[in-house]
């Protein structure tokens, strides 16, 4: 165990109560085990040992300190229950152990990531011995009435569950894809929770949050010429932020419309989507964000199309990154396949 752990360990230790037994009871468990294991072995034998301990103990405390939450992430055991899949999204999230106890349950979020347009939260819940839970998640975070800053949290489109974790643990992921920049750097929010699986209670959580670091690592561009024309549609990029865990994209498209018929292509996040490629053509992703629009702007003989989307951050060495479109319905005119791409219409943007 190295020293920052056990460091770790030890600044905890007044606040989870395990039975003075427990190393004891270890060891004898490790002596019945047949043969003779090398030094190394018993080691992870300890190990393994410790952290199914520590995670019993965690359970029982309810309370992990930010200090000891930091170590915890490099228990691969403990470490799922308490990071962000993404690993560089899970470095600009903040450690807000905000946790509420009723009727024998607490919930508790240790973990939040706010960019200003995305938020999201990872959550446990501790159950008591005898708990019975329901089918999918014990809570539904996407419909919960949450607040920012005292006002109703605005948001596009939210998705959460939860799943068993341990013995009487839940662990749980939810975000939500706000309508727009719509708060200071460094807000409050409030989770009034009615309802745990089939127990009712009053479990109220409030949760900093904050995009400070995120806004200190963003950068803004404004590409000059980031245009492409192909088949009466023009996609012109206007503007592009380039942060550390995501890129956001705003852009225009433009399509001829026909004298005295329709427009030969479905636009608009009903029938347009988008991916976001390197130039080596590795895929960064693509999904729109925030507010969109639902019908088209008539403008002289076009419809405009207003499109915010957002990918995934491109490492620092990639100066460049290309979008493309793909029609998210089967088109007419001989073309084929039901989500077919346009690459006459890719767009390179240049990066800083």
């Amino acid at each position: 165990m190295s020293d920052m752990f056990h460091k770790a360990l030890m600044e905890d230790a007044a606040r989870i109560n395990v039975s003075q037994m427990t190393w004891k009871q270890v060891k004898q468990s490790h002596r019945r085990a047949r043969g003779k294991a090398d030094w190394k072995r018993r080691l992870l034998v300890y190990a393994a040992s410790a952290a199914v301990l520590l995670i019993l103990a965690i359970g029982v405390s309810g309370f992990v300190s930010p200090v000891m939450a930091k170590m915890l992430q490099k228990v691969p055991i403990i470490g799922e229950l308490y990071s962000f899949n993404n690993l560089k999204l899970d470095q600009y999230a903040s450690y807000v152990n905000s946790s509420a106890t009723d009727k024998g349950i607490t919930v508790t979020v240790p973990k939040a990531y706010y960019d200003g347009r995305r938020l999201l939260l990872i959550y446990a819940i501790e159950v008591p011995e005898g708990y019975e839970p329901i089918y999918g998640s014990q809570i539904n975070l996407a419909t919960t009435k949450i607040q920012l800053n005292g006002k109703p949290l605005s948001f596009q489109s939210a998705v959460g569950m939860d799943s068993l974790a341990s013995a009487n643990m839940y662990r749980g992921d939810v975000g939500w894809d706000l309508s727009s920049d719509q708060a200071p750097q460094n807000s409050m929010l409030t989770i009034p929770i009615d309802q745990v699986g089939t127990v009712k209670g009053n479990w109220t959580l409030s949760i900093p949050v904050s995009s400070e670091a995120i806004d200190k690592d963003t950068r803004y561009e404004f590409p000059k010429d980031a245009s492409s024309t192909y088949d009466g549609i023009t996609i012109t990029v206007n503007k592009v932020s380039k942060g550390p865990v995501h890129t956001t994209i705003w852009m225009q498209v433009c399509q001829q419309l026909p004298v005295n018929d329709k427009p030969k292509y479905e636009l608009g996040f009903r029938g347009m989507d988008f991916v976001v490629y390197t130039p080596s053509r590795q895929a960064l992703g693509g999904w729109y964000i925030g507010n969109q629009q639902y019908y088209a702007k008539k403008v002289g003989d076009e419809e405009v199309w207003d499109v915010t989307i957002q990918c995934k951050t491109p490492p620092n060495d990639i100066k460049s990154i290309i979008i493309e479109p793909v029609l998210s319905v089967e088109a007419k005119d001989g073309v084929t396949g039901n989500c077919p791409h346009l690459p006459q219409l890719d767009v390179t943007i240049p990066l800083n």
